[in-house]
């Protein structure tokens, strides 16, 4: 072991440019002194944990592709990473603390160094006798005789205005908190016990009494967490230290029937005021479909759909700005620029979006068609051979996205029942805009209505919000065509999906003051 120790020091030579060591102390076998690998930087000490590892007959194992370390008893397991501040110590029952030193694990000569005086405290868990860092030594003193907890129980008095938890304690408490949290009609306090020992069956199985419903208590390597289920609302929990240094008190106040009543009424007003906040159609995003090196379909006299999704999309918006104060509009493109249909989706959701509209056009596989109209598209997986082809063709695109055989393997057709369920929660505005959008572009366009369809359209996949994906028309179809590229057929296709997206937004949110609408 010493000849391992020795060999950690000389070759940590090589990186501080002399020899550097950290001598260990035993205050009970002065035979066992002798002294790990060490430097300084930036004032910090550090040790290497390979060599302490050894002298603590600690179990080591390392991975050196990783750069992680653990030192291991029969107990306990504490692991580090090279590069990581943090120190995550686990239990053999797979219970798991984790701490962050103030600086990093530093891998360096084969072996791993840490910072010796914030490490060291970490160690009191993991070995039989008292271990200290003290003028750059690591001090060990006498084997102790630990008691089995620190924490052997607990026990509830009754006030006039509350109750006094008592927590009955052995050591000086270092850190301890506690919190509560409403939950339906009780009260959850969450307490926490740093560096302690619990006797957790005693605990759960204390008499109660008056207000207090359940007790649960948890052991973790490092701390131990004890919940109390409370009856109804309290007004405030305070923790403090008794008298005797140890026991840890917590006064519980709790409230009057009329203070109870009062301030649910106040709880439950906040909260369906934040509900129709957070749900307010303030953020609709337009999608111009295809773009970039994607031109989508092409016409016989080659017009191509990404010049016409793109400036309708554009009206479109400038008429929600224009008339509907308060909705932010968000575009996934503005300019001809090729845009991945799974960042479309990610746009959509990092900017708050509450409306998703994807523009496309149509096309037949023969370019003289009559196949005509405008049709409106849900995220389902669709039941016609048409609407199976025109998915087809829209996810046709993702073979221009670098690495897109791996991002989209799992969205086959039978998978798209998991992802609709997955949008379950937006289904009900989807369909109702979609009805709504139907039939305002049926009053407004020189366009055949073909109605609400479903397909698997990949660009619909990621928007979590309500979202259709719309057919202007048919490039295929001249008398379609001819609408599609005229400025006045794409403003009044604009105009016609706004009156939808203004007619959904009253309904919406008159819904939403009411209290019926909900996700």
């Amino acid at each position: 072991m010493l000849k391992k120790i020795i060999l950690s020091i000389f070759v940590f030579i090589t990186i501080a440019g002399a020899q550097n060591s950290v001598q260990i102390e035993y205050i009970q076998k002065k035979s066992r002194n002798t002294q790990i690998g060490s430097f300084i930087k930036n004032d910090i000490t550090y040790g290497s944990l390979n060599d302490l590892g050894y002298v603590l007959n600690l179990r080591l194992y390392t991975n050196q592709n990783s750069k992680k370390l653990e030192l291991r008893n029969s107990e306990i397991t504490i692991r580090v990473t090279a590069g990581n501040s943090f120190v995550v110590i686990v239990d053999n029952k797979e219970n798991a603390n984790l701490h962050q030193l103030p600086v990093n694990i530093i891998f360096a000569a084969g072996s791993f160094f840490a910072p010796l005086e914030y490490f060291i405290p970490l160690l009191k868990i993991a070995i039989s006798e008292e271990i200290a860092f003290q003028k750059n030594k690591i001090i060990i003193g006498e084997q102790v005789q630990k008691s089995n907890f620190d924490i052997t129980g607990i026990q509830f008095e009754e006030k006039s205005n509350g109750l006094l938890i008592k927590i009955e304690n052995k050591i000086k408490p270092t850190d301890y908190e506690c919190w509560p949290k409403q939950i339906g009609n009780d009260t959850w306090l969450y307490i926490t016990i740093a560096n302690a020992k619990a006797d957790v069956n005693k605990i759960k199985n204390a008499v109660t009494s008056g207000i207090v419903k359940q007790i649960l208590a948890f052991q973790y390597p490092t701390s131990v967490q004890i919940t109390i289920r409370l009856k109804g609302q309290i007004n405030s929990a305070e923790p403090m230290v008794a008298e005797n240094g140890t026991d840890i008190l917590i006064a519980i106040q709790t409230l009057s029937t009329e203070q109870a009543d009062a301030r649910s009424a106040r709880n439950y007003e906040r909260e369906l005021q934040r509900e129709r906040e957070k749900w307010k159609l303030d953020v609709v995003v337009i999608d111009a479909g295809h773009g970039g090196d994607d031109p989508g379909a092409i016409s016989r006299s080659g017009t191509r759909e990404k010049d016409i999704t793109l400036p309708i999309a554009l009206k479109l918006g400038a008429l929600i700005e224009k008339n509907l104060p308060g909705v932010d509009v968000v575009y996934t493109r503005k300019t001809d620029t090729f845009v991945e249909l799974y960042r479309r989706g990610q746009i959509a959701n990092q900017t708050g979006g509450k409306l998703f509209i994807s523009i496309h056009c149509n096309s037949m596989p023969r370019k003289k068609s009559t196949e005509t109209g405008f049709e409106i598209y849900l995220l389902r997986p669709g039941k016609t051979e048409n609407a199976l082809r025109i998915a087809e063709k829209e996810n046709e695109v993702v073979k221009l996205e670098q690495g897109y055989e791996k991002r989209y393997q799992q969205l086959t057709e039978e998978n798209f029942i998991l992802l609709t369920m997955a949008q379950s929660a937006y289904v009900k505005y989807s369909e109702q805009f979609a009805e709504i959008l139907t039939q305002e572009m049926g009053k407004h366009l020189d366009l055949p209505n073909n109605g609400v369809k479903q397909a698997g359209f990949y660009v619909l996949v990621g928007a979590s919000m309500p979202n259709v994906l719309v057919e202007t028309g048919y490039l295929s179809n001249r008398h379609d065509e001819k609408i599609l590229k005229s400025a006045k057929g794409q403003q009044r296709l604009a105009e016609a999906i706004f009156n939808g997206v203004k007619r959904f937004k009253d309904d919406y949110e008159k819904a939403l003051s009411e209290g019926r609408a909900s996700q």
